[in-house]
């Protein structure tokens, strides 16, 4: 138990900062005490709006049609959209400056938040390198990020 304990201390650290896009909308940022059930994001309590423009997601999504319509309905529904949790995005920061947002998971949500044509999505920063990105994609991940 005192591993777990120890790793969730050490991912909050993780999750500290905010990259530039996300400075200029401090407002829209959303304190949640509740922990995600991610191992990526467990102990990372905020969740930010992003922008759905600056987030990249290099794996096609294979989705569920029944799901994707279900999750719209819910985001639609002013009181049931904070029912629908945030994704985890590996934010990283570019070898010359810049933030680079990966999306590998949660594409029932984005495709549900794109169809609606939503500007933003919930989501929490996974602060992460490139050897990161390399995990998830291997031979095909950028050599670099300017």
């Amino acid at each position: 138990m005192e591993f777990i304990s120890q790793f969730i201390r050490l991912a909050s650290r993780r999750g500290n900062g905010f990259g530039p896009i996300l400075q200029r909308n401090r407002s829209s940022i959303v304190q949640k005490d509740t922990m995600d059930t991610t191992i990526h994001s467990a102990g990372i309590a905020e969740i930010h709006m992003v922008p759905m423009s600056v987030i990249q997601r290099p794996i096609p999504s294979v989705l569920d049609e029944k799901k994707v319509q279900s999750l719209m309905e819910t985001i639609k529904g002013e009181s049931s959209e904070d029912e629908v949790p945030p994704i985890d995005l590996l934010w990283i920061t570019g070898d010359e400056g810049g933030d680079y947002y990966f999306s590998f998971g949660g594409c029932h949500r984005f495709e549900a938040y794109k169809r609606l044509q939503r500007p933003e999505i919930k989501a929490k920063l996974v602060k992460s390198t490139l050897g990161d990105l390399y995990h998830y994609m291997g031979s095909s991940a950028p050599k670099y990020l300017a």
